[in-house]
């Protein structure tokens, strides 16, 4: 029988943050699996930038970008009527037939990707990491412009025609039964887990301090890595560090993430506030930095109101970082974190404060390294059944080798 080839799709850039880094640790699983199973892996992206951070992991990827006709495609097949034409004339996309050339039997989508539409004879593995629009849909982010409906299409479609659909929670499984009719033994409920440039740097002084100091930090702050999205509600917190100062405490805040189109507004209410010279925006850093900025805060405080799960608390857990986040993710945060009701800027001052109890700290970094160790087993038992299905594949997609 001969190897399987799959193709693995990177196709979030650096910016996007979480979004990149867990593609990036699935990838790399992916590789040793390949050459543990005599399976083959080909790499694509349509970022050069990402391609040289793969050379340092020692992959060759291919830039595989969207061409004119592969829009044209894509806009018919969200028109919807596009799907007979498709079958009588049995029509590829040039994506599609790029990927045939390739000798590709599967196409593993390392997040909830849009070129699955293109797909007419390949078949696909997507990956779903939320469903928030549905679950927040008064957010612009998700709403606007027909963003909505594009994700309906996308999810929908995406959830009913994979041959499997890589998943973060098991709630997310349930929510996707439900909405799209998902079948449930498609669903492999794989964790996140920290970023590898989180997880695997070490607690080197000169070199931590060095990182601080370029950004003009002193250790002690609170951090919350996030792009500047509404959802990532930095509104809440910082009405909680209004609230503080009105009561005699001054916390520090360090934000950085790139700029989604909220950067103006959270300026301004900074300046209404007055909290100028509390917050540190330092901007979009460098993989290599956030071990340093991780373990030089006080805490991760992270608002935000999509879930169910989100990669910073299990990175500030790797490092030994307490963690303070909403109570409406509990499921991910156990007794891990403290909780507070993300809609509430007095509950996160109260949390923020909390911190400070004799013997929290230490009672919150033995219990994160706790739900750590425990989601690093139920990743790896999903690898497993990942596995598993892949080989499945294998079975009866190798005998029609090109």
């Amino acid at each position: 029988m001969r190897p399987l080839r799959l193709a693995v799709m990177l196709e979030q850039a650096l910016e996007v943050g979480g979004g990149f880094q867990q593609p990036l640790n699935d990838l790399l699983w992916l590789r040793d699996w390949a050459t543990q199973s005599g399976n083959e892996i080909v790499v694509y992206s349509p970022y050069p930038k990402t391609l040289e951070i793969l050379k340092e992991f020692g992959i060759e990827g291919r830039l595989r970008r969207f061409g004119v006709l592969d829009y044209v495609f894509l806009f018919l097949k969200y028109c919807g009527s596009f799907d007979l034409v498709q079958i009588a004339l049995k029509l590829r996309s040039p994506f599609e037939r790029a990927l045939i050339r390739d000798g590709i039997d599967v196409v593993h989508f390392t997040s909830t990707s849009k070129r699955h539409l293109l797909l007419y004879e390949l078949p696909f593995i997507i990956t779903i990491f939320d469903g928030c629009h549905r679950d927040a849909p008064e957010f612009p982010e998700v709403r606007t412009f027909g963003e909505f409906e594009r994700r309906e299409i996308l999810f929908r479609l995406a959830s009913t025609k994979a041959v499997a659909v890589i998943v973060n929670a098991p709630e997310l499984i349930d929510d996707l039964c439900r909405r799209y009719a998902m079948e449930r033994e498609r669903a492999i409920c794989i964790p996140f887990s920290p970023s590898t440039y989180v997880s695997q740097s070490t607690p080197e002084a000169a070199a931590e301090a060095a990182v601080l100091a370029k950004y003009r930090l002193e250790p002690g702050y609170l951090f919350y890595p996030a792009q500047f999205w509404p959802h990532k509600n930095h509104m809440t917190l910082l009405a909680a560090l209004a609230n503080l100062r009105e009561q005699g405490i001054t916390e520090r805040l360090v934000l950085c993430g790139s700029d989604r189109g909220g950067r103006d507004k959270i300026n301004a209410a900074i300046r209404t506030y007055g909290l100028s010279d509390q917050i540190s925006i330092i901007g979009f850093v460098d993989s290599a930095e956030l071990g340093a900025l991780y373990r030089g805060a006080s805490a991760l405080v992270m608002p935000s109101y999509f879930g169910p799960t989100n990669l910073p608390p299990l990175e500030a857990w790797a490092v030994g970082t307490p963690v303070i986040y909403p109570e409406a993710f509990k499921a991910q945060a156990g007794d891990a974190a403290i909780l507070f009701d993300y809609d509430d800027p007095h509950s996160l001052a109260d949390a923020i404060v909390g911190l400070g109890t004799d013997g929290t700290r230490e009672r919150l970094r033995t219990a994160g390294q706790l739900r750590l160790a425990q989601f690093a087993q139920e990743t790896e038992a999903g690898r497993l059944q990942f596995a598993r299905h892949l080989e499945r594949l294998k079975h009866r997609l190798a005998p029609t080798a090109r």
